[in-house]
This record gives structure tokens, sequence and C-alpha cells, in this order.
């Protein structure tokens, strides 16, 4: 054993002889007291909630209703397609010359690796 060991052994010894001391001094009234309290608490069977019934039903109907919705709107007529908005380079020639410009500029790669691009990024 070593030290911290036997500190540890007189520590459990010197609480046992307290819990003792301090047990042998509870009168036999409150002792008795203590264990009726303790055999009416162990002998009645713990309440089941009551909400369980009608959150499950509620539950189901969330489901069904959901179901029911999704599945309506797949049966109705689909609506017509609405055209695809042109993109802002094909109106545009200005833009994919300035594009084309970033790509050879390795100057514009260099600050994309800095990290005043990711606090860009962030905001």
């Amino acid at each position: 054993m070593n030290i911290d060991d036997t500190g540890q052994a007189r520590f459990d010894q010197a609480a046992r002889r307290a819990y003792a001391d301090a047990q042998a001094r509870v009168s036999a009234g409150t002792m008795a007291q203590l264990h009726r309290r303790r055999h009416a608490a162990l002998s009645t069977p713990a309440p089941r909630p009551r909400w369980r019934l009608p959150a499950a039903a509620f539950a189901s109907l969330l489901v069904l209703g959901a179901g029911l919705g999704i599945g309506l709107r797949w049966a109705g007529d689909a609506p017509p397609p609405q055209p695809v908005p042109q993109l802002a380079a094909a109106s545009d020639p200005g833009i994919e010359a300035v594009l084309d410009d970033l790509d050879q500029n390795p100057d514009f790669f260099v600050w994309l690796a800095s990290g005043d691009a990711d606090l860009l990024a962030m905001e």
C-alpha cells in the first residue's frame, strides 16, 4: 500500500464510525417514522402520465394530415413550368471579359488564398 491508499482507508474508517455514531443517536420514534415513510413510498405504484394517449393521437393526426396534404398536392394538376431567367453573363458581354481577366490574373489567386478573402466571405 502506498500513502494515498492508507489515507483513503483511514478516511473510510472515520466516515463509517461517524455514520454509526449518528445512526445510534437517532431516536426510536424518528427511526420508526422513517421506516413507515420508506415503506409507504416503496409500496405505492408510480403514477402513469395521462398525456401519453392524447399526445400519440395528436402526432398520428399530424402525420396523417401531412401525408394527405402531400398526396393531394401530387394528385392535382401540375402548374405550367416557369420560364428560366436569362443569366446576367449571357446578356452582358462585359462580365465575361472581367471573369476571363480574373482567371488569368495570379494576384487574384494569391488574394483568394489569403485570410482577407475568408473574412470577406464570412461577412
